[in-house]
Order: structure tokens, then C-alpha cells, then sequence
């Protein structure tokens, strides 16, 4: 027997109180065709049961758990197949599950053409798949009821799934669950939606979390609470969103239009750091830095990573020194730069195990990314963020030094006209901070700074009074490395523009 038949693909079993809260958003009647594509078991069949659902059809490729179901739910009709094999030519009225959330690389290989089949890529999940064929199964007019990671909306990967969605119906309702602690061992960032295949698309409700604290049973009941009276509560707050299914990516935060702008590329160069691949090989303190000799200490460089963005202004640096491809062969490296070969010597195993470009050798960077513009700048004003950021506010950081960006930061250097002070406090509003989010920049409770939603981002063209207040109360903060009153300040003069539209239209 294959081996996907004998073990569960990332059964992780669903909590009643969830499954129940989905089978509670059921519109359809009563006796309509009801699947659950993997009922593991059985805990859907189990709600759907309960809630006096009498036409239910589960589907379940694990033999064991398959028997499972079959023992427990006799008066359902339970398949002992695989979903993703289903024949599309007898469709449901309702869609409604938990599918297995498996990357690509990590199943069996039989299991691995098939999803590649649906998906077309193999930067994927088992659970693309499973939204992708639940669709096609899908009668019009139908409902699809997922519980799944939050990752599909933002994934280049996914795009496919994002397109078949959009092509084919709307989101009725997105309940973002954060990083709830739902699933034991696991903390994804987790949504339910409801789908519905129809032609033509209407508003999406949206419910979001306020703590991932909460349990299984009060999300359930404060959720059905919300959605009854139709507004925020104490653990949900609740909105109608026109869901822009165009974008690049998909978000569940309210959007927030900005109709005078300029992108950030019009204003600056933004571009992703340098990737060493073995960052430890290649850092140095700064003592070691003396004992070096004068070729050596040409390729030393000092760089920024996330942890020196403070908010504002940089805070240290760290050094690295910089092997690149102009350095032909190891013997060339241990004779001409000693004490590096004597430094990354001990990695070699290690570092031989990276990803590298053709005709790189197994001591050198892997991604000098953007080398030459950077060097080239080095004398410019240079703004940098944490590509991936816990900190509840935003951590843009203006420096004046010579440095580098490590692979962990993005990089922001504005052109000679525009104002970096400006651009520096802009970015580091709270108002920026929910534009941004609302485009799809957050990550469970992380905000990844991305090079293409920076360079997309929309920077209003404020009046030359705005710019110029932002710009003083920013370069107060640089210079005086110390908040006061001033991002408050920055705030409110952000939020007048656009209650009184002080903007150039040109």
C-alpha cells in the first residue's frame, strides 16, 4: 500500500467548539450535499450531525482513521479515498473542512504529482490543492468552508489559488484568527472563510481577533455573537470589506486609500540587503579587526542588521568581511588573505551545504544583492527596516554612516530632492503602519517588510506645510534619540491632512 495510506498527512485533529462554529455558518438547506474532504475523525461529520444536517458524504485516503469514522458515523456515507482524485463530475452544495497543511517537499512522492498537477508549482502546499479542487467540486451557488493558514493570501506562491478564488465566486466571511493556540503543537496563523461560488461578487465580513489568548470555546461563542448582532464585541472586532481580489495580495485589515501619491520608488531606491548564507563564518569583532593585515582589511565592512533599527536612528553596527568572486580559488584565499581562510576554515563543511550560484565557490557570499549600488552610495542617506518585525511599532532607521545591509533589513535611499527626515517620519506613523498592513504587509504577529510592498507603497503627496512639520519633528527624534512628544505630533498632523485633504493634487 502506498505510503500516504498508511499515515495521516498532518492530521492535526480540529477542536469541536471551532468545527461547530463553522458548521454554524452553513446557509444551505438541511438535506443539500454536504462533504468533508478529509474527516480524519469525524469531529465535522460529528457538528453537521448535531445540527440536524442529514445529507453528509466524508472522504478520508487514511485507512485506520477511515475505519475510525466508518465505526463511529455508520449512517454517513464515509470513502476511503483521496480527495484531490475526486471525480469532478458529482459536485457539492457544501464544501466544509480542516484540510492537511504539508509543504511539497515533504510528501510522498505519489502524493507530490498530484498536487503539483492541480497547483502547477512546487512552492506549494497539500492545502492549495485542497482549496483548488474543493472550487471545481463546488455546485454553483455553493459554500466553501475552510479552516486554513493565513500564508495563501500573501504567498507568490499561491498566486494560482488567489486567481482561481477570485475568478469564481467571493468571500462572504474571513474570521482572521492570528496565532490562536488552536491546534495542539501548532501555532499557525490560522483564518476561516466561507466562500460562495456565484458570479457576482458582494462585501466581505470581516472579523479579526484582539488576543491570541483566547480559547476554542469563546472564540466560537464571540464570534456567532458578532456575526448576530452585527458588530465588535470584546474579542472581535467587525467590519464590511470591499475585498480587492486584484491585488498581489490579500489582506483582512480595512483598507485605507490614499488618492494623491507618489510610490516609494518614485522617491527613493529600495532594495533587499547582502546574504553571506553563513553569517557566522563572516562576522568579526572588532578586535580581531586589528590583527589583520592590509588586504584583509579592505574587505571589511561595516553593516546594519535588524537588530541596530531602533526606530529613527541606527544603533551600532556589526562587521563582516566580504569574499566575493574576484577571489578565484581557496589557494588564492589562503595565501593572499590568511586569516579569513583560517576564520571560515572550521565552516567548510557547512558552508559547502549552501545554496550557490553557478561558479561560486564554497567561500563566498551568496547574494552580494544590490553590491554595486550600495557602494556607490555609501555617502547617502540610507533608511533601514527589519524585514521581518515583532516591535509593535515601526522601526525605520535613518543613518549618515557608511554602512551595509545584512540580508535581514531592507533599504530605503531616498533620492538627492526628496527629504529623507520626511520620508523617515512618514514611515514610521502608525498611520503608514495600518496602510501597510491593510496591502498585506502582516505576518501573524510579525510585519514583514517586503522590497516589492515598499516600492509599491502609496506616500501621499502632503502639502509642502505638512512635509515640512513631519520632517522637523523626525529630525527632532534623530537627533535627539528620544521620542518626547514628536511621533504623537507626526501623528495628528498626518490624520489632519486627511480630514482637511492638505495635499498637492499634482
Amino acid at each position: 500500500m502506498e505510503e500516504s495510506s498508511k499515515k495521516p498527512i498532518a492530521f492535526i485533529p480540529t477542536p469541536k467548539e471551532i468545527a461547530s462554529l463553522m458548521v454554524s455558518l452553513i446557509t444551505k438547506s438541511k438535506t443539500d450535499s454536504i462533504l468533508d474532504p478529509g474527516c480524519g475523525k469525524g469531529i465535522f461529520i460529528e457538528c453537521l450531525k448535531e445540527q440536524n444536517f442529514t445529507n453528509i458524504t466524508g472522504v478520508e485516503l487514511n485507512k485506520e482513521l477511515y475505519n475510525f469514522c466508518k465505526n463511529k458515523l455508520s449512517q454517513s456515507i464515509i470513502i476511503n479515498n483521496d480527495f484531490l482524485d475526486l471525480s469532478e463530475n458529482n459536485k457539492f452544495d457544501v464544501i466544509i473542512g480542516n484540510p492537511p497543511y504539508t509543504h511539497y517537499n515533504s510528501l510522498p512522492t505519489s502524493m507530490k504529482e498530484k498536487v503539483y498537477s492541480i497547483t502547477k508549482t512546487r512552492e506549494t502546499d497539500i492545502y492549495y490543492a485542497f482549496i483548488i479542487k474543493a472550487v471545481k467540486l463546488l455546485k454553483d451557488e455553493g459554500e466553501l468552508i475552510f479552516i486554513v493558514p493565513y500564508s495563501f493570501f500573501y504567498n507568490t506562491f499561491a498566486k494560482t489559488v488567489r486567481e482561481i478564488l477570485a475568478k469564481n465566486g467571493f468571500f462572504e466571511l474571513i474570521i482572521d484568527l492570528d496565532e490562536v493556540n488552536l491546534f495542539e503543537g501548532e501555532l499557525p496563523e490560522t483564518i476561516i472563510f466561507k466562500f460562495k461560488k456565484v458570479k457576482e461578487k458582494r462585501d466581505t465580513i470581516i472579523l479579526k481577533i484582539k488576543t491570541r489568548l483566547a480559547k476554542p470555546a469563546r472564540v466560537t461563542e464571540k464570534a456567532l455573537e458578532s456575526l448576530e448582532k452585527r458588530r465588535e464585541n470584546e474579542l472581535f472586532s467587525y467590519f464590511i470589506k470591499k475585498f480587492d481580489y486584484k491585488s498581489e495580495t490579500w489582506s483582512t485589515f480595512p483598507y485605507i486609500e490614499v488618492s494623491f501619491f507618489n510610490r516609494l520608488s518614485e522617491l527613493a531606491f529600495v532594495g533587499v540587503g547582502m546574504v553571506s548564507g553563513y553569517d557566522k563564518a563572516f562576522r568579526l569583532e572588532e578586535k580581531t579587526i586589528k590583527l589583520l593585515n592590509d588586504e584583509e582589511q579592505k574587505r571589511v565592512f561595516p553593516f546594519v542588521k535588524g537588530e541596530n533599527c531602533k526606530g529613527y536612528f541606527i544603533q551600532g553596527c556589526v562587521y563582516y568581511f566580504l569574499l566575493d568572486s574576484s577571489i578565484k580559488s581557496e589557494e588564492e584565499l589562503s595565501k593572499k588573505y590568511p586569516n579569513f581562510y583560517s576564520i571560515i576554515l572550521s565552516s567548510k563543511e557547512n558552508m559547502i551545504k549552501r545554496y550557490l550560484p553557478k561558479n561560486r565557490k564554497w567561500f563566498h557570499w551568496q547574494a552580494l544583492r544590490n553590491y554595486e549600488t550600495y557602494r556607490k552610495r555609501l555617502d547617502a542617506p540610507k533608511i533601514f527596516v527589519p524585514t521581518l518585525d515583532r516591535s509593535k511599532i515601526n522601526r525605520f532607521s535613518l543613518t549618515y554612516e557608511k554602512f551595509f545591509p545584512s540580508g535581514d533589513v531592507i533599504t530605503i535611499i531616498p533620492y538627492k530632492d526628496v527629504d529623507p527626515f520626511f520620508l523617515l517620519g512618514y514611515l514610521n506613523s502608525d498611520f503608514f503602519r495600518r496602510y501597510y498592513f491593510s496591502y498585506g504587509g502582516k505576518r501573524g504577529n510579525r510585519v514583514s517588510y517586503t522590497q516589492r510592498l515598499l516600492s509599491n507603497a502609496k506616500i501621499p503627496k502632503f502639502s509642502e506645510k505638512i512635509r515640512k512639520i513631519i520632517s522637523s519633528e523626525s529630525k527632532k527624534i534623530f537627533n535627539q534619540k528620544s521620542f518626547q512628544d514628536c511621533r504623537e505630533k507626526i501623528e495628528k498632523t498626518i490624520l489632519k491632512s486627511f480630514e482637511e485633504n492638505l495635499f498637492d493634487s499634482v
